[in-house]
């Protein structure tokens, strides 16, 4: 397990993903002095909401543990989505309280936050296409931006009759 080859965008969606989770045992709802937590309140959403953020620390974990980019790549495109998932079904809970007369708590919108924080980490680590190099250093994308394209090394022209080059 290598922490350094971990980017900005895997530490926001883990952050974002524990969040997630933490704001479903926090009060969604209330009423009369009553609150009622993201797990009391909801049926099948806190699950689907639990399996979106456990994509963040998914992500997380499969950067640190491959050692092609292959599989956290996956994980982070399917942790965009799940992020989005996320955000909309949060959302739906904040315009659509489960039952009449219950107000809106801060949980729900620490878990709307997380969702959406959880959407920007997948994404910003799709975009980073930077890797870790064998010394420990980060590549340097083709233009010096990160999202500008993988380091780039021009091969010499194969020789003449063989397909070898010199």
């Amino acid at each position: 397990m290598d922490l350094r080859k971990e980017r900005n965008g895997d530490w926001i969606a883990l952050a974002s993903g524990i969040a997630l989770i933490v704001a479903l045992f926090l009060p969604w709802y209330g009423a009369g002095g009553e609150t009622v937590t993201g797990w009391q309140a909801l049926t099948a959403i806190d699950v689907v909401l639990v399996i979106c953020a456990l994509f963040g620390v998914a992500q997380w974990f499969f950067i640190a543990q491959q050692p092609t980019p292959a599989m956290p790549l996956a994980i982070a495109g399917l942790g965009a989505w799940a992020g989005v998932v996320a955000i909309i079904l949060t959302l739906i809970r904040v315009i659509d309280a489960p039952a009449d007369g219950l107000g809106l708590e801060y949980g729900v919108f620490v878990a709307l936050a997380a969702a959406v924080s959880l959407f920007t980490g997948a994404w910003r680590s799709l975009g980073d296409e930077r890797i870790r190099m064998p010394d420990g250093s980060w590549s340097r994308p083709a233009h010096g931006e990160i999202g500008a394209g993988v380091e780039v090394k021009t091969l010499r022209s194969p020789r003449p009759g063989t397909g070898a080059s010199e």
